[in-house]
């Protein structure tokens, strides 16, 4: 199984935004689960992140597919608009999206997972939310960040993630499963994080 880990050490470089616009845009997948607790998408002419590139990875990478959208930590309550902002916008522009929420708002996990015919071929996840801080590059306000790109060589053109130009102490680890421990293969790893995203108490966003 190959795996990259990152961390953001500067306020210059984002590697969560070369992941996750790389993810979005993989020939690997036709369809995209994307995951925030936050999502920055004001509409009073502020920052937001569907400006800075984000929705030019999303349009060429769900076309003729699907994007779900889950988010949870929808308070105040300009978080609850800057999603339903988040969700008009891609609509607007074509996009199936179909959003969904956590009723307790207590959705806090960072999760996007790259799909073909409904199976999971990539996934990344971290701490990274879908704000300025993280997504962001050259801003006065940054996060440290850490996230993990975890993609299945079997299923994937997997020298597409090897090599991201991401120059960090980090890099790719191949993990190799021991086959005399009883544990599930790469596919199947993939697969329960799916089960387990898409299992949780959600409940459809408008």
């Amino acid at each position: 199984m190959p795996l990259k880990i990152t961390l953001r050490k500067d306020k210059v470089y984002s590697p969560f935004r070369r992941l996750l616009n790389m993810l979005l845009t993989s020939s690997a997948g036709d369809s995209t689960i994307l995951c925030s607790g936050y999502i920055w998408q004001p509409d009073d002419g502020r920052y937001n992140v569907l400006d800075d590139d984000l929705r030019n990875a999303i349009l060429p990478g769900c076309k003729g597919g699907k994007l779900k959208t889950i988010a949870g930590k929808l308070y105040p309550q300009f978080y609850q608009d800057f999603y339903r902002n988040f969700v008009a916008d891609l609509r607007k522009a074509g996009v199936t999206v179909h959003a969904f929420y956590a009723p307790k708002k207590n959705w806090h996990a960072k999760v996007a997972i790259r799909m073909r015919a409904q199976r999971p071929v990539v996934a990344l996840i971290g701490s990274s939310n879908l704000t300025g801080p993280a997504y962001g590059e050259n801003r006065r306000n940054w996060n440290y960040e850490a996230d993990v790109l975890i993609w299945s060589a079997s299923h994937t053109r997997s020298h597409y993630f090897d090599d991201v130009g991401i120059n960090q102490d980090f890099g790719v680890f191949d993990v190799v499963l021991n086959p005399k421990i009883n544990q599930p293969d790469e596919d199947s790893q993939l697969k329960s994080i799916l089960e387990d995203v898409m299992s949780g108490e959600l409940k459809e966003f408008e």
